[in-house]
């Protein structure tokens, strides 16, 4: 919200604002709208889980306590969030005011742009916290690790100067912390792997930090003993063809002469996370140190005195939450796959005859597939799974 204020500030002309006393609140109006839907695309998916184990448990959806309304808007979602925007359009056109014209149209210009990017971008955020805190923090300590590694770098060998928008920002200073930023990535992430509050999923790490908190350990954290062969193989899937197939590999085992290390598939996507921190998020540091100077400003604002407004701290970090969530999204959890949660909110809405015949039709699917069903038995208002037998589809 911070820097949502500090870029509505940029475009304002006071003398005409005085012509428009609602317009201000128009623009906040629309940024509502957009975090409603940018936020609750998140929620969403987080409350879906949820859904799918108070389902296994017996418990049903009614148990969250959502209700009729509140599981009509969950399943609406993007309808919900377009009437709204609607609402601000018309109230918008009507608002409208001769000699005004010019500035109206670009300020709601403006304020969808500044919108659209600092929530897609801080939406991610989100979206990391609520597949555990490791993705989060993890994101942000190696942005910032890399941010002053190229300042001492640059402070003690940095001369050649690396653009012209960002006299200070040096050849030197760029590829030191490249490198450094890579070779601490793994012993950063072997550090915060530990800490069961980082890696637990929501809800588990929304408790106190002084509190004990357990949950089923991820695999993706476990040391084991990795193939490097396999371990070349997958850094080179994720990187695609940004360099040559083969180098990584023939790097670790015929120049190093590394067979297999001692690793978590963590410290493996921590070492992506590293190269590919180290060159594009810098790069949003020097897209707002570009657009400062197209408003011939400073800083953003003085909110923190010395270091200018949360925009000037956050401009590295925004572009390194999108690249977190896409990344999780693409190479850490399975793509294109719709959880049970998310099937079962869907399933809440039909009527009770669709419901039966989908009950059917997912038993003889499962029966085409060769599996063992368990039957279902009724118990304390709820359904408990009984153990597989070799029937077909329960009768209850």
């Amino acid at each position: 919200m911070s820097m949502v204020k500090e870029l509505f500030a940029l475009a304002v002309e006071t003398r005409k604002e005085k012509d428009l006393p609602w317009f201000r609140l128009q623009q906040w109006y629309f940024y509502g709208v957009a975090t409603f839907f940018s936020y609750g695309r998140f929620l969403k998916a987080k409350l879906a889980r949820s859904v799918a184990s108070h389902a296994t448990a017996g418990s049903g959806v009614a148990s969250l306590g959502l209700g009729n309304v509140g599981m009509f808007l969950l399943a609406h979602h993007s309808m919900m969030s377009y009437l709204g925007w609607m609402c601000g359009f018309v109230l918008f056109v009507l608002s409208l005011r001769k000699r005004r014209y010019v500035y109206q149209f670009g300020q709601f210009a403006w304020t969808h742009m500044i919108v659209a990017t600092v929530l897609m971008q801080s939406s991610c955020f989100v979206a990391n916290v609520l597949e555990g805190l490791i993705w989060f923090v993890f994101p942000v300590v190696i942005v910032v690790f890399n941010d002053i590694a190229a300042y001492l770098c640059g402070f003690f060998i940095g001369r050649t100067p690396l653009i012209k928008i960002s006299p200070k920002k040096t050849w030197e200073g760029f590829i030191g912390a490249f490198v450094l930023t890579i070779l601490a990535a793994p012993f950063i992430a072997r550090a915060m792997q530990t800490q069961t509050w980082l890696t637990c999923p929501a809800p588990d790490h929304l408790r106190m930090w002084g509190q004990n908190v357990e949950c089923d350990a991820d695999p993706l954290f476990r040391m084991t003993t990795v193939s490097v062969g396999d371990l070349a193989q997958n850094l080179e899937s994720a990187l695609g063809s940004l360099i040559p197939h083969g180098w990584i590999g023939t790097f670790l085992t015929r120049w190093l002469g590394l067979r297999t290390v001692r690793a978590s598939w963590f410290q493996v996507h921590a070492v992506v996370f590293a190269w590919l921190a180290s060159i594009i998020a810098p790069f949003g540091g020097l897209f707002a140190s570009g657009f400062k100077r197209a408003f011939k400003i400073k800083d953003f604002s003085d909110f923190i005195p010395g270091h200018g407004g949360i925009t000037d701290r956050m401009d590295c970090q925004m572009v390194m939450a999108v690249l977190s969530h896409l990344y999780v999204a693409n190479f850490v959890r399975m793509p294109g796959m719709m959880t049970v949660g998310e099937v079962l909110l869907k399933v809440e809405l039909v009527s009770n005859e669709d419901l039966l015949e989908l009950y059917v039709a997912i038993g003889n699917m499962c029966v085409s597939r060769g599996m063992r069903l368990p039957s279902l038995s009724a118990s304390g208002g709820g359904w408990s799974v009984d153990p597989p037998d070799a029937g077909g589809v329960g009768e209850h």
